[in-house]
């Protein structure tokens, strides 16, 4: 069994994951992803645009995604492991009044 303190530093940190992973995902977002290189075929007037074509993440925005989700799975595990306990509470609650 754990102790309540215990279980309030894992509230934390999953708490922590997730703001911390929505802050860097955040600055991700709002960071410009550059490339180191460009092509053209100067006698065509065809142009490469790479924001029509698709999505490209930063490395930032892509860590940011982990952290949260790595949060995410915390916060689910703890809420889904307080229900269980509830309901062993309740259920043992239940026998012991039982005649």
């Amino acid at each position: 069994m754990q102790s309540g303190r215990t279980r309030r530093v894992a509230w934390i940190i999953a708490s922590a994951l997730v703001a911390v992973g929505v802050v860097v995902l955040i600055v991700g977002l709002l960071t410009p992803v550059a490339f180191g290189w460009f092509a053209y075929q100067p006698l065509s007037g065809a142009m490469f645009a790479p924001a029509s074509s698709g999505v490209f993440l930063s490395r930032t925005t892509i860590v940011g995604w982990i952290v949260v989700t790595a949060g995410c799975l915390g916060l689910a595990f703890l809420l889904g492991r307080r229900s269980g306990e509830a309901q062993r509470r309740s259920v043992v609650d239940e026998d012991r009044s039982a005649p």
